[in-house]
Parts: C-alpha cells; sequence; structure tokens
C-alpha cells in the first residue's frame, strides 16, 4: 500500500515536476561536466508536444552569444516558417572548444549532443535530422561535431569558419556528412587562405570532397550581383557524392567576415546581400538526414520494448525485447532533461540489465537508441 501511494504521488505531481518548456522563444540552462551551461530555445509557435521535428544548433562566434547569432541569423524567423526547433546555446568565456590556445576546454561536443537530447524529451527531436551550423569558431565548432559526431548530425554549414588544424588532423567521421560553407575573401578575421592554426576554404572543402567520394573538380557558377555592395558570389558545388552527400561552397569575392543577408552592425568587412546565409543554410542541410536507407529503421519498431520491474524497486531495471539485436545505446534522463546514464551494448539476447543503483527515487525518462532510430519509454524508481 505504502509502495502504491508513492507511485501515485509520482503521476500526480508529474506536470509540475517537468520543466515548464513552452513554444516560443525561452530561456534555460542544465549542468554539465560541473558547469551551468545555458542556452536560448525557439519553438515554432505550430509545433505539437510529442511531434519529432529537426532542430537545428546555432553556435555564435568568439566574443559573442547565443543572443548575438539569434539577432543576425533570424532562424526564427526561418523556424515559423518551416517548423523546425532551433537553439542558441552560449559557450564557455564566450567561446567554443575547437583546439586552439586562449579558447574554451569545455567539453562541448558532449554539451551539445546532451543539448540535443534534452530538446527532444522536451519537444520532440527528429534523431535522424539533427544539424549544426554556426559563424566564426562556432563555424569551427560545427566541423568538430562533423568529424566527431557524424552518427548525430546529419549536416553541417559554417559561415567565416574554417576547420582548425587539431581539427583536421584529427577528423575521422563515421559516416558521410554533407558540408556547407561560406566565406568572404577579405574576410581578415580567418582568412580564406589560412593562417597558423587554421586549413584554408579550399583545403577544407577538398577533405570533405575527398571524404564524401565526390568529384575532385566543383561546379562552378556565378551568382547574380543584385546589390552593388562591392562583393560578388560564386557557388561551387561537388557532385554526386557517396550515400547521398553533398559538398557545397559560396565564395564571397570581397566579403568580410560577417553574416550574408544582414544588414545590420555585426562583423568586419563588406557584407554580401546577393545571398542570405541563413536561407541557403536551411536550404542545404535540411535535404539531409543520418537515415540508413537499408530500412533498419523499421525493424527496432517490432522490438516491442518493455521495462521490467516497474516500479523498480531494485538496482537493475531489465529491458525486454521480442527480438534480439546486435548494437543498443541506452540513456536515462530527469525531469529536467539532465543525461544520468549512457551506456553501450553489444549483444545477442533478449533483455538488458541496467545498472539504476545510483537513481534516486523518482520518475526517470529511458531512451533506447537503436541504429537510426530511438524508442522513449518512462519508469519510476523506488528506493
Amino acid at each position: 500500500m505504502k509502495n502504491l501511494l508513492f507511485i501515485l504521488s509520482f503521476f500526480l505531481l508529474f506536470a509540475a515536476l517537468i520543466p515548464k518548456v513552452s513554444n516560443g522563444q525561452t530561456s534555460h540552462s542544465f549542468m554539465h561536466n560541473g558547469i551551468n551551461r545555458t542556452f536560448i530555445l525557439y519553438v515554432p509557435s505550430t509545433h505539437q508536444p510529442g511531434s519529432k521535428v529537426p532542430l537545428l544548433l546555432a553556435l555564435h562566434g568568439f566574443t559573442q552569444n547565443g543572443q548575438t547569432i539569434m539577432q543576425f541569423s533570424n532562424f526564427n524567423e526561418l523556424s515559423e516558417e518551416n517548423g523546425f526547433i532551433v537553439v542558441y546555446p552560449y559557450g564557455v568565456g564566450a567561446s567554443w572548444n575547437v583546439g586552439v590556445g586562449g579558447g574554451s576546454g569545455a567539453d562541448d561536443v558532449g554539451f551539445l549532443l546532451a543539448l540535443a537530447d534534452t530538446i527532444d524529451v522536451w519537444h520532440g527531436v527528429d534523431q535522424n535530422r539533427i544539424y549544426s551550423t554556426g559563424f566564426s569558431n562556432g563555424g569551427f565548432m560545427s566541423y568538430r561535431l562533423a568529424c566527431e559526431a557524424s552518427q548525430r548530425i546529419a549536416a553541417i554549414a559554417s559561415v567565416a569558419g574554417t576547420m582548425t588544424t587539431a581539427t583536421f588532423n584529427n577528423c575521422f567521421p563515421e559516416r558521410t556528412v554533407p558540408v556547407m560553407h561560406i566565406h568572404g575573401t577579405s574576410d581578415f578575421i580567418v582568412s580564406y587562405n589560412g593562417s597558423s592554426g587554421f586549413k584554408s576554404v579550399m583545403d577544407g572543402m577538398a577533405y570533405w570532397a575527398g571524404f564524401n567520394e565526390c568529384p575532385t573538380e566543383a561546379q562552378i557558377v556565378d551568382l547574380p550581383d543584385l546589390v552593388q555592395e562591392g562583393s560578388t558570389v560564386q557557388q561551387f558545388t561537388w557532385l554526386p557524392c557517396n550515400e547521398n552527400a553533398e559538398v557545397m561552397h559560396f565564395k564571397v569575392n570581397g566579403g568580410g567576415h560577417t553574416w550574408p543577408g544582414y544588414d545590420g552592425f555585426m562583423g568586419i568587412g563588406n557584407v554580401n546581400m546577393d545571398i542570405s546565409a541563413s536561407a541557403e543554410i536551411w536550404n542545404f542541410v535540411s535535404r539531409f538526414s543520418v537515415a540508413s536507407p537499408t530500412g533498419i529503421e523499421s525493424v527496432s519498431e517490432d522490438l516491442n520494448p518493455q521495462l521490467f520491474p516497474n516500479p523498480a524497486g531494485g538496482d537493475l531495471l531489465s529491458i525486454k525485447l521480442s527480438a534480439p539485436v546486435e548494437k543498443i545505446n541506452i540513456m536515462v534522463f530527469s525531469l529536467d532533461g539532465r543525461r544520468l546514464i549512457s551506456e553501450n551494448y553489444t549483444f545477442s539476447g533478449h533483455e538488458i540489465p541496467l545498472n539504476i543503483s545510483e537513481l534516486d527515487s523518482g520518475l526517470y525518462f529511458l531512451r533506447l537508441n537503436f541504429p537510426f532510430k530511438s524508442v522513449d519509454l518512462k519508469f519510476i524508481r523506488l528506493k
């Protein structure tokens, strides 16, 4: 009887305990590796709770913050028009950890992936369509995600941020990654031709064209010079590539360290107004997904995962499947979206024992990440 009352109390208090997340623009924070990480979240007004929609990570430049890139990118408007969620995280010390001296040393890859998981718990994210973009230092960070988290990040786009030498030398993606890059030839902050610690734009394009098994030579188109502001744009496209990937580059001749299409003050040098960087970014990344073309996605739907016992009074929670699988990642989240457990299993059985001894009494979310498919469940821990 005591346990029954305890269980009922959790369900009655569930609505009060879960974070007060809503559509529109909101600000949040959570602890990651002992650091309080903050972010601005924008959820389109038409979004229905639980529906799975694309997520765009928009990463600010060095000395900037989430508010800054939200202002000049105007991704909120595109979010409303296209139904995706956009998040503007804050780097530690106004920078991202991309392997350069004087920058952040935080676990930014882990933080950004945990952030995507948190937003998924709150609102619903299509795990096959998580994208990253950024300006300058945020572009560097997007490249790092493409290299180190290719199984989670479907595509990236960088504006005025190339690959750092550290990222370039340690880039071993697990899958092809579609990449788009926008850069001005008169950028004196992040040189188009590279500098100490940074690769040139074309070095980066050559790497991704090679890795994605695209043609060596790009198709080049001179775009119309619609506005006479001292710069013009050439579009480079490497196609066709393996697994339907693509590499694209907008070369802004005479462009500075700026975000094309933004008519306010935000950088140094000419701002090209012939293209909208934000529109080009979304038009590019939104075409791609990490979903497997082999039909693996349908396999997990037949596994009928169940948790036993639930509520769980002991230190082990059993995850039962109707069919064996070879690989699975299991994550447990608190009600406020903090990731508490992440375990990888390689096995061929029908039942997985999960150690929950470190969890306090309460209600938790459990996610089963099968290859290219996720299933969300809930369980109660009694202690």
